[in-house]
């Protein structure tokens, strides 16, 4: 029997996803129930597209998030600002000790150090250490440049006029663990494994626009694409040495798979397999005094009660995702902290505008329901979105908009729970209750809800707003079923897809570069259908401003007009009232409370800065 967390192994289940078949994928996921963007996301993967760090479960209640400011990390330090997304700060004031090994705790083994050839997420963990991108993302969702230089931009010069050339200046002085230096050369050899997905590479698809990668110089890199790419700057999320690795025809066979060489502030130590990987510092790192540490030991400890004892005892510093009951046992200790961030994924009601069960998947005739934006605005009234935050989910905040995350962070009106006025719209939009239901020319205000089997905190959510709507003479049915049956394929005959069905409710996230997740969901040309047989403008939304607002954010690398634009998406959504926002899940990790100068950051590894962390003396 599995003792693992189901956090544990969903979290393994998204970064194996790039390796493994799309009927796998499915297979494991829906074993482990996990929600329909989620193995989306997943099933994306197998053929290329968005990936990021999986959502374990946290420990913090229901609440609005909330801003801090961060410590310095690598490359900068976040500010305060547009684009601002709540996360956890250490606020130990210090000053930094120097000095101390910490006890990391995974409940499995890494499958490899070699991030190419497909990690877990446990794995990540320590190549993040040891390994570096070109360029880091802060908690705040804003880039901070790493072995780069500087962030490519049309102003420095970084970005051609024409958005097709991309030219990265490196770091100086940066040295490999062996101690030769960083050159360009090693990024041109880290795009050619990352594309050559027949020796295993499982980021072949994120290199699909790159057309060229020259090293002009030991410090110069210059990337030619074959369109514009929005997410260029996580382009080399790893640079590997070409010195110490091999060809990449027979990367999966590399001695550096199991001993990485690279430019991180820890150098790798030893692997005893199913027992330790140990780092220890990097001596020559280029921030002067760091990191703090002197080594790290990720320690494997199947058993989460083991793992919970050891954190309790003082022997453990960092336990990778705690499951609900470590969290209660935490919730009240002196030596242990749980500690947690905004994760990406946000739970929605969805609504189809167009009619189901007529054999005809487009975006007419309307919905006998959800076609009247004043039925949808009552369903929103009516939905008491604390008492789920706060009773029901705890372990999530509440958020008014799907596009209210990362440097986005559109704000837009805020749901209001007002079941009077809800009846007050229902009323005068001729939906007249008529016994315990409502009515209008004959159509009963009744409708089901499909969600996915398996989770059983989404469940009590629909049960809960089952409760709300029948108070204002609403009837929602909850007919959840197997994911495959509800989230398959356009060819599978997908309710989902061929618009079959009421209302969906389900998890879903955007990562840091959202702009084609964000085109597939809103754009009034990704309806699916049998000529767009992988859309997912699953509510048949259709406006013609919307598809020009995510045209032009796709067409320019500023981040203000970006922004400005996917507000414009926002607004048009909470007018619209096409998808109701409840909760967003909160992820992160449990720290002794010795150890200082980490954030739990939405967007990276828990590792992500560990040069700044620093053990308290006992």
């Amino acid at each position: 029997m599995d003792e693992r967390s189901l956090s544990e192994q969903r979290g393994e289940l998204f970064h194996m996803a790039g390796q493994m078949s799309r009927r796998d994928v499915m297979r494991r996921g829906l074993a482990l129930g996990l929600s329909a963007p989620v193995i989306a996301g997943l099933l994306a993967a197998c053929g290329g597209g968005d990936k990021s760090t999986p959502a374990p479960t946290a420990a913090t209640g229901g609440a609005s998030p909330t801003s801090a400011a961060a410590t310095p990390a690598t490359g900068g330090s976040p500010s305060a600002g547009a684009g601002e997304t709540a996360w956890y700060v250490d606020p130990s004031p210090g000053p930094a000790q120097s000095g101390g090994t910490i006890n990391y705790l995974l409940y499995e083994d890494p499958d490899s150090l070699n991030p190419y050839v497909g990690q877990t997420s446990i794995a990540v963990q320590v190549t993040t250490v040891i390994l570096e991108p070109l360029a880091e993302t802060l908690p705040n969702g804003d880039w901070s440049a790493r072995l780069a230089a500087e962030i490519p931009s049309l102003e420095n010069g970084g970005i051609s006029a024409d958005l097709l050339t991309v030219t990265w200046k490196l770091r100086e002085g940066v040295k490999w663990h062996d101690g030769k230096p960083l050159t360009a050369d090693d990024v041109k050899f880290s795009w050619e494994i990352g594309k050559d997905g027949e020796a295993g590479s499982a980021f072949a698809s994120e290199f699909d626009k790159v057309t060229s990668v020259e090293a002009t110089d030991d410090h110069t890199v210059v990337v030619k694409y074959s369109s514009f790419n929005p997410a260029f700057v996580d382009q080399f999320k790893y640079v590997i040495p070409r010195h110490a690795t091999g060809e990449a025809a027979d990367m999966m066979n590399w001695d550096f798979n199991r001993a990485p060489i690279g430019t991180g502030p820890f150098k790798f130590k030893e692997w005893a397999a199913a027992d330790h990987v140990s780092v220890v510092r990097n001596e020559d790192f280029r921030d002067a005094g760091q990191p703090y540490l002197d080594g790290i030991n990720f320690l494997v400890i199947p058993s989460e009660e083991s793992r919970t004892a050891q954190m309790l005892q003082g022997d453990g510093h960092v336990m990778l995702w705690p499951g609900g009951e470590a969290g209660d046992k935490f919730r009240d200790s002196t030596v242990v902290q749980s500690r947690t961030a905004p994760g990406i994924w946000t739970l929605a009601m969805i609504f189809n505008l167009s009619k189901p069960f007529d054999n005809d998947p487009g975006v007419t005739p309307p919905h006998p329901l959800f076609g009247d934006v004043e039925f949808r605005k009552a369903v929103g009234l009516a939905i008491n979105r604390d008492r789920i935050a706060n009773e029901v989910l705890r372990e999530s905040v509440l958020i008014d908009s799907p596009l209210a995350v990362g440097w986005i962070m559109s704000q837009v009106d805020p749901w209001v729970y007002d079941p009077d006025e809800a009846a007050a719209t229902l009323d005068a939009a001729g939906w007249k209750l008529n016994g315990d239901v409502r009515a209008k020319d004959g159509v009963k205000a009744e409708f089901v809800c499909n969600g996915y089997t398996g989770y059983l905190p989404n469940e009590l959510a629909q049960l809960a707003i089952q409760e709300d709507l029948k108070k204002i003479g609403i009837s929602m049915k909850i007919e959840n079923q197997d994911f495959a049956v509800i989230f398959g394929t356009w060819a599978d005959k997908s309710p989902r897809m061929i618009g079959d069905f009421d209302s969906l409710f389900y998890d879903s996230g955007f990562f840091i570069e959202p702009h084609n997740s964000i085109v597939l969901r809103y754009h009034p040309d990704q309806v699916p259908s049998a000529t767009n047989p992988s859309g997912q403008n699953f509510m048949r939304w259709v406006r013609k401003d919307v598809g020009e607002w995510l045209d032009a954010a796709g067409s320019t690398p500023d981040r203000d007009e970006r922004r400005k634009n996917y507000q414009k998406v926002a607004d048009a959504l909470r007018d619209d009232v096409v998808v109701i926002p409840v909760v967003q899940f909160l992820e992160g990790n449990a720290y002794s409370t010795r150890l200082h100068g980490f954030a739990v950051s939405t967007w990276e590894y828990s590792t992500w800065d560990a040069q700044n962390w620093w053990l308290a003396k006992a």
